[in-house]
C-alpha cells in the first residue's frame, strides 16, 4: 500500500473543501480536513487547512506534509496570495498556483524570486492526482493518540517510511519504544505500508496515557534532532531576532525554538522538542502583528553538524 498527500492552499477556504471534494470523500474534520480516494492500492490523501489567514499555523504543518502543494486564489490579488505563495515556496514541495489571470500571478512569482511553482488557469484534478508521487523519509508523523477497548494505544498518522507489523520505534517526544502490533489503512489489516498513506496503528504492551503527547515514531536515535544548526534561506522582508522564540515545523510536526545565534547564514537553535531528521524545515512568526512577515524562511539541513 502506498500513497500520496496534497494540501490546498486558498484564502478562500470554501474553495479549498470544493476542490477537495472533486479528489476524495471527506474523512476527518480536525484543525486539518482529510480527504481520501482510493485507486487499487494507492491511497491519495487531500488536506485542507482551516482557519487561514487569521491563523497560519495548520496551513504550514499541512503543507510541511505534503507531496504537492495547489494553491488557488481569488480573482483580486492581495498580501493572502502572497503569503500562500511563500509557504509553498518554502516547503520545497512541488507546487501548482491556479489564476484566471496568469500573467498577474506570474509577475507575483516572479517578483518574490519564487521557485518551485507552476501556474495555470485551470485545475486538471486527474493529472494532479497522477503526478504526486510518495516522499522517503526516516519518520512516522502522529496526530492522534488514544485507546480502543479490546486493542489498547492506538495512534493515527502518515507513514513517509516503510513500515510493517513487529517493527519497534521510538515515540517523540517521550523518547518510549513502541513495538507495532497491527496497521489499518482504511479500516483494513496491513502487513507493512509505503510511505504518503493514513494509517491507524495499534502498539503492543503500551499504555496510551504513556505515548498521548506522541507526535512522531523514528526508527533510532540517528534520526532524532534535538537542536538545530543549519543553513537558514530567509525570505529578504523578513527578520530574525537572537534570543527570540520561533515556530520550527516539519513533517506536520511544530516546536519552539530560542535562537540562540545568527551569523552568515548559520543559524543556531535550542528546541523545546526533539523533532525527526526531515530534509526542510519551516521557521515562522505565527504571531507576528499588523500584517508582518509570518513565513520567515526555511532551513537546509545538514544532520552531521548537530
Amino acid at each position: 500500500m502506498k500513497g500520496g498527500i496534497i494540501t490546498i492552499l486558498s484564502p478562500d477556504e470554501n474553495k479549498s473543501k470544493e476542490i477537495a471534494l472533486k479528489f476524495g470523500k471527506l474523512q476527518d474534520s480536525g484543525d486539518i480536513l482529510m480527504y481520501y480516494r482510493k485507486q487499487g492500492d494507492y491511497i491519495l490523501s487531500t488536506l485542507v487547512p482551516k482557519e487561514y489567514p487569521s491563523s497560519i499555523i495548520n496551513s504550514i504543518k499541512a503543507s510541511s506534509l505534503s507531496n504537492k502543494i495547489i494553491i488557488v486564489h481569488n480573482e483580486y490579488l492581495d498580501w493572502r496570495d502572497g503569503e500562500l505563495l511563500l509557504l509553498a515556496n518554502s516547503t520545497g514541495t512541488k507546487s501548482l498556483a491556479t489564476h484566471s489571470d496568469t500573467d498577474k500571478l506570474k509577475k507575483l512569482i516572479e517578483s518574490s524570486n519564487l521557485s518551485n511553482i507552476e501556474i495555470n488557469r485551470f485545475l486538471d484534478e486527474k493529472s494532479n492526482i497522477e503526478a504526486v508521487e510518495p516522499r522517503y523519509e526516516k519518520f512516522v508523523y502522529i496526530d492522534r493518540s488514544f485507546t480502543v477497548k479490546g486493542v489498547g494505544a492506538v495512534m493515527l498518522g502518515f507513514s513517509f517510511m516503510d513500515i510493517k507489523v513487529h517493527d519497534t520505534l521510538i515515540a517523540l517526544p517521550s523518547m518510549q519504544r513502541v513495538e507495532i502490533k497491527n496497521i489499518q489503512v482504511l479500516d483494513e489489516d496491513q502487513v507493512s505500508v509505503n510511505p504518503g498513506v493514513r494509517i491507524g496503528i495499534a502498539l503492543r504492551n503500551v499504555k496510551a496515557e504513556d505515548v498521548k503527547d506522541t507526535y512522531a515514531l523514528v526508527p533510532d536515535e540517528n534520526n532524532i534532532k534535538n537542536n538545530i544548526k543549519d543553513e537558514l534561506i530567509k525570505y529578504p522582508w523578513s527578520e530574525i531576532k537572537l534570543g527570540s522564540t520561533y515556530h520550527f515545523i516539519a513533517g506536520g510536526i511544530s516546536v519552539t525554538g530560542i535562537i540562540k545565534a545568527y551569523e552568515n547564514r548559520e543559524i543556531d537553535v535550542e528546541l523545546s522538542k526533539p523533532i525527526p531528521n526531515i530534509k526542510r524545515i519551516i521557521i515562522a512568526d505565527v504571531n507576528a502583528k499588523n500584517r508582518k512577515p509570518r513565513i520567515i524562511g526555511y532551513l537546509n539541513t545538514n544532520f552531521n553538524k548537530v
